[in-house]
């Protein structure tokens, strides 16, 4: 099916994403001159990527999602506004789904179908809005797009899975419905019983902390720390990947641990280069 008939469908159902959503009345989805974007309370949503690679080779394995949200005030590149008006627990379901679907739909657009995975959010308010069975309206809704939960490598915060039981049972609900998980922000100092539970919360991808890579630039004062980090994901049998690689030495910084994938603007811009010539 086109895609511009999957979005025509999709406006026209809006209430599959939560029918008790009031938030579903002033959203929908736009395909001009083949883009992909959607309008939400008055927010204009662009996505876009990033690819992330394999280490051996600097080859694309998966894409992040991104998104910048504009309106007549600003742009920005987050989609935290959209949350912090968002107070109703019904309308958090519905935003954080039509967010996913809004990815899935670019994802689309850019690479069709069997294309290598795309890694998505899922907000730490919509895990505590959805009391269980998480993943099967996604997976619904994916289907269709014709994608399946595989293809897809849910975000969670790594402090939620560790600290709350509830997430910890969500991940696993995702885990259950064919989807890859992604553990993102997992702090360095981590405790050795926290990767287990990582795992046992369906985790397979881990990332370090936000602040890992300028650590990691900073070289010999945290470097014991960052290897021991990135020693104890491998052992727990998690991919670990190294994102933010934005200047010149990071890749080097990064290689001796051995990450399994690495991203970063500085790798998008030699991957543009590479395809040009």
């Amino acid at each position: 099916m086109p895609l511009i008939q999957v979005i025509d469908y999709l406006n026209a159902h809006l209430e599959t994403f939560n029918p008790q959503a009031s938030l579903r009345r002033h959203a929908r989805y736009l395909y001009d001159n083949d883009q992909v974007s959607a309008e939400l309370a008055g927010k204009h949503l662009q996505p876009s990527q990033l690819p992330i690679l394999e280490l051996a080779g600097l080859s694309p394995v998966a894409h992040e999602s991104r998104i910048q949200l504009a309106d007549r005030h600003s742009v920005q590149e987050t989609t935290d506004p959209l949350y912090f008006f968002s107070w109703d627990r019904e309308d958090v379901i519905f935003l954080d789904r039509f967010l996913r679907v809004l990815h899935a739909l670019h994802h689309l657009s850019r690479h069709g179908i069997d294309v290598p995975p795309l890694v998505v959010d899922v907000h730490w308010r919509h895990l505590q809005a959805v009391e269980a069975s998480h993943g099967a309206v996604f997976e619904a809704l994916l289907a269709r797009l014709g994608l399946h939960p595989r293809e897809v490598v849910l975000r969670l915060s790594a402090l939620r899975l560790l600290t709350d039981a509830h997430a910890r049972e969500a991940g696993r609900s995702f885990h259950r419905h064919g989807y890859q998980l992604l553990a993102h922000g997992v702090p360095l100092d981590t405790e050795p019983s926290a990767w287990r539970r990582l795992v046992e919360s369906g985790a397979g991808w881990v990332t370090p902390e936000s602040n890992a890579m300028s650590l990691a630039r900073r070289g010999r004062e945290y470097w014991p720390r960052i290897a021991q980090w990135n020693r104890e994901a491998r052992a727990a049998g998690l991919t670990v990947w190294w994102p933010g690689l934005d200047t010149p030495g990071d890749l080097g910084a990064v290689t001796p641990l051995e990450p399994t994938l690495v991203s970063g603007s500085l790798l998008n811009d030699m991957l543009q280069q590479d395809q040009r010539v």
